[in-house]
C-alpha cells in the first residue's frame, strides 16, 4: 500500500473519531470530503478522502498562499459550472498534484504567482481545463476534452511533459498557450481545434509534438527559441512565426497536407 493511501486510512479511522487533522512535527494535514473554502493560514497541507460533487459552485476556494492540496487519485467533479479548484491573485505558491478535476468551467485556475500543479488531469471543462499565474510550473499535466482552451499559461512559466488532447470548439481556441518568457518543453499535443501550441515572445519551445490540429499546429511570436520540435498533418500549417528573428533549429516541420 503506497504512503498516501496509508496516511488516509490512518486519518479517515481519526476524522471518524472526531478528529480534524493528522500530523507529526508540527506539520499539520487537514482532511477535504466536500467542497469548501480552505481558510487555516498560510503554509497549510491539505489531502482528499474522496472524490467531491459540485452541485454549480466553485470547490475548492483557496485563500491561503502556499497551500498544498494532494488529490491522493481522488477527482473533483463539477455540473458545467463554477471552478474546481480556484484562488485570487493575492494567493501565491499553491500546490496540486495527484487527481482529477472535470466538468467545471475552468478546472483549475491559479492566479497567483509561483503555482505547482503536476499529475493532474483537467477533463471536459465546458471553457478551460487549467489556468497558471506568472512564475508557475505545469508537470505531467493531461489536458482534454475543455471546450475552448486547454491550458493557459501567463509570464514565464513552465509546462513539461504533459499531454493536451482535444480541447477547443472554434479557431480561436487554443490546445495549449504560453505567456512571454515560458517554457514548454517535451509535450504531445494533438488533435485540439484552433491552434494546438502558441508560444508568446521570448519564450522556449523545445522538444514538443504536435500533430492532426484543427487549425495550425505551433504559432510562436518572435524572438523565441524553437528547437527540436515535429509538427506535422496539421490542417492550417505546422508552424506560423509572427515575425522574423527566431532562432529556429532542428525542427521537423513540413508543409501541410
Amino acid at each position: 500500500m503506497k504512503v498516501t493511501n496509508r496516511l488516509v486510512v490512518i486519518a479517515t479511522l481519526l476524522w471518524t473519531l472526531g478528529g480534524t487533522s493528522i500530523g507529526w512535527a508540527g506539520d499539520s494535514i487537514k482532511l477535504i470530503d466536500r467542497c469548501q473554502s480552505l481558510n487555516v493560514g498560510d503554509r497549510s497541507s491539505f489531502i482528499l478522502v474522496r472524490d467531491l460533487f459540485s452541485q454549480g459552485q466553485d470547490c475548492l476556494v483557496v485563500n491561503s498562499s502556499d497551500t498544498t492540496i494532494d488529490l491522493d487519485g481522488f477527482a473533483l467533479v463539477g455540473l458545467g459550472t463554477g471552478r474546481g479548484i480556484t484562488a485570487s491573485d493575492a494567493v501565491h505558491g499553491v500546490k496540486v498534484r495527484n487527481g482529477t478535476v472535470k466538468g467545471f468551467t475552468i478546472g483549475v485556475s491559479l492566479g497567483g504567482n509561483g503555482n505547482l500543479i503536476e499529475n493532474v488531469h483537467v477533463e471536459n471543462n465546458t471553457d478551460t481545463g487549467l489556468f497558471l499565474g506568472a512564475g508557475s510550473l505545469a508537470n505531467h499535466i493531461v489536458a482534454q476534452g475543455n471546450f475552448r482552451f486547454g491550458v493557459i499559461l501567463s509570464t514565464a512559466c513552465t509546462i513539461t511533459d504533459s499531454i493536451v488532447h482535444a480541447n477547443g470548439n472554434s479557431p480561436t481556441s487554443v490546445g495549449l498557450s504560453a505567456g512571454p518568457g515560458s517554457t514548454v518543453r517535451g509535450n504531445t499535443i494533438w488533435a485540439n481545434t484552433g491552434t494546438g501550441l502558441f508560444g508568446s515572445t521570448s519564450g522556449t519551445v523545445i522538444g514538443n509534438t504536435v500533430f492532426n490540429t484543427f487549425g495550425v499546429g505551433i504559432s510562436v511570436i518572435c524572438p523565441s527559441n524553437v528547437q527540436q520540435n515535429t509538427a506535422t498533418t496539421n490542417s492550417a500549417g505546422n508552424l506560423f512565426f509572427s515575425e522574423p528573428g527566431c532562432l529556429f533549429v532542428n525542427n521537423v516541420t513540413p508543409e501541410a497536407d
